[in-house]
């Protein structure tokens, strides 16, 4: 195989100087992310699916291990988990459940960072890892482009979601992919023990990773380095999931189940795989999201082609290589087009500034008469014209988010402003920062939790906080007060007025009782407001004043 040396025209560029070079991405990745979470408030609209691995950390920390499974999420809790024990043991709190809910918001915003951190940490181990490789910092720079994809990624990698881990992880993966075929000397078994554990770790994370096994090919230049790793990637998965999340063994798989053989969202719907009535829908919008990252995986599936026609050669590590990154693109373009949601291809974009290097080696090995320079110059041209996309375009959504989270904010100071001594109801997708809690809750202890497990959750919010926490989930047709469940009419009892805030008009099925209660009704920035023993037209009034 032609050495990567003669693929990228700064290969003889110095160690330090690839090094600089290389830390242009990471340091502004860093400092994207955690300007854009600021403007994420972490009760805003990523209540779901932050909360739900914030509380399920929490539960970890409470001795309990995690309750959630369905991703399966498994490193992001123990993010959070690790995040509060840290933190609990220089504050030494009497309960470090009730320390918990009254940090809430606070720990959501540390394992943000921590993610941000780790992301970070892996696109410069991984450019490193490409440049020294390859010796050029270009192959780096363009490994490193995988991170800009699509403002989407851009989000979800900065939200405390398992895709950020998962990402983190997939980049570093593809780093060592690289390494493995464009190294001169065949893989060290060490190096498949490394991607063994990288893979566990990866699927530990998000059941979306598992088609980066195919990439398992990489080492086949190495029987042991072969062997090793698919021997430490099932063990791997296997041991981290039954130590810090067993429901993965045990359940997750019976839900995967479920959700492949059903052709609505999460396992609804009626039997089959996939509704043909919105699949190549679907598909066409997954390709226009990201036409960079579509045509970087149709470039490989044409360069393996063109290698395999000239040369007559099936086994070539790159080509194979190339072959799988193909085929892991396929594998998570159908799945995401079954069940519809663009950040489901994360795993997929991450890794195209990997399979783009790969491609200007395979290109200057069929055609040797094609300038480097030519070829990097229009690689990175591409890379430099998407990153700058990106972000601006993730600019635009965070201002806009932010702008919706102040109007959230605003409302929930008009409703204990008109009302003060009225209890305070609102749900989810009304941006109210008091109530970003319920999610979690509904995800964790709701689902999985027994009563005991509850009761002591319950009560340490009541020790922790002085206003009750009144929630009001229209999915589950459930009021609950401080976890529990109630009812208006309980409400009415207690208190001389009631304020509901809901992100949609209420109708029988969705008031839980609330209807029966002949509530006023008004509308305030598109939040559907319902008061009781209290004039809506107050609470209007109070928003107006709140400016």
């Amino acid at each position: 195989m032609m050495s990567a040396d003669c693929s990228f025209p700064d290969a003889r560029l110095s160690g330090r100087g690839r090094t600089s070079l290389i830390l242009i991405a990471p340091s502004l990745y860093l400092a994207a992310t955690l300007l854009y979470s600021a403007w994420q408030a972490v009760w805003g609209v990523q209540v779901d699916p932050e909360s739900a691995y914030t509380m399920n950390g929490l539960v970890a920390a409470a001795g309990y291990g995690s309750l959630k499974f369905d991703h399966p999420g498994t490193t992001t809790t123990l993010l959070v988990e690790l995040v509060i024990r840290g933190w609990a043991l220089v504050a030494r709190p009497d309960d470090i459940v009730a320390f918990g809910l009254k940090h809430y918001d606070a720990i959501t915003t540390a394992a943000r960072t921590c993610e941000a951190l780790v992301l970070s940490g892996a696109l410069l181990a991984g450019g490193l890892i490409v440049g020294r490789t390859t010796r050029s910092a270009i192959a780096g720079l363009l490994f490193q482009a995988g991170a800009f994809v699509h403002p989407d990624a851009l989000h979800f990698q900065t939200v405390l979601a398992p895709e950020s881990l998962m990402v983190a992880i997939a980049l570093f993966g593809m780093a060592i992919v690289l390494k493995a075929v464009l190294d001169e000397r065949p893989p060290a078994t060490s190096l498949g023990v490394v991607s063994g554990l990288i893979f566990a770790l990866g699927f530990s994370t998000k059941y979306l990773y598992l088609p980066q096994a195919l990439f398992a090919v990489c080492l086949l230049r190495s029987r042991r380095a072969f062997v090793a790793a698919l021997i430490t990637g099932a063990i791997g998965f296997v041991g981290f999931s039954l130590i810090f999340n067993p429901g993965t063994i045990t359940r997750g798989f019976g839900w995967l189940v479920q959700v492949a053989t059903h052709k609505g969202h999460y396992g609804e719907g009626e039997t089959g795989f996939i509704d043909f009535a919105t699949f190549w829908s679907n598909m066409r919008e997954i390709i226009a999201a990201v036409p960079f990252a579509a045509g970087t995986y149709i470039a490989a599936a044409a360069v393996v082609l063109a290698w395999c026609i000239k040369t007559r050669e099936w086994r070539d590590p790159v080509s194979l290589t190339l072959s799988a990154a193909v085929l892991i693109f396929a594998a998570h373009l159908v799945a995401t087009s079954k069940h519809f949601a663009l950040h489901y291809m994360m795993a997929s974009w991450a890794l195209t500034g990997g399979v783009l290097v790969l491609i200007v080696v395979q290109i200057r090995r069929l055609v040797p008469a094609i300038p480097a320079v030519a070829l990097s110059l229009l690689a990175g041209s591409l890379c430099a014209a998407t990153t700058a996309v990106t972000l601006i375009d993730a600019r635009t959504v965070a201002l806009q988010t932010s702008r919706a989270n102040a109007i959230g904010a605003r409302l929930s100071d008009a409703v204990v402003a008109a009302g003060p001594a009225c209890a305070n109801v609102s749900g989810m997708f009304v941006r109210a920062p008091e109530n970003d809690m319920n999610h979690g809750w509904d995800m964790t202890l709701q689902l999985w939790g027994d009563q005991a497990m509850r009761e002591r959750f319950s009560a340490a919010y009541e020790r922790a906080f002085t206003v009750a926490l009144l929630d009001h989930n229209t999915y589950t047709r459930v009021l609950k007060s401080n976890f529990r469940t109630t009812s208006y009419a309980k409400l009415a009892a207690d208190y001389p007025c009631i304020i509901v805030r809901a992100p949609w008009e209420l109708n029988e099925e969705t008031s839980i009782g609330l209807l029966a209660l002949k509530p006023d009704h008004c509308v305030i920035e598109g939040v559907h407001v319902y008061t009781i023993g209290l004039a809506c037209a107050k609470v209007r009034e109070s928003f107006l004043g709140e400016r």
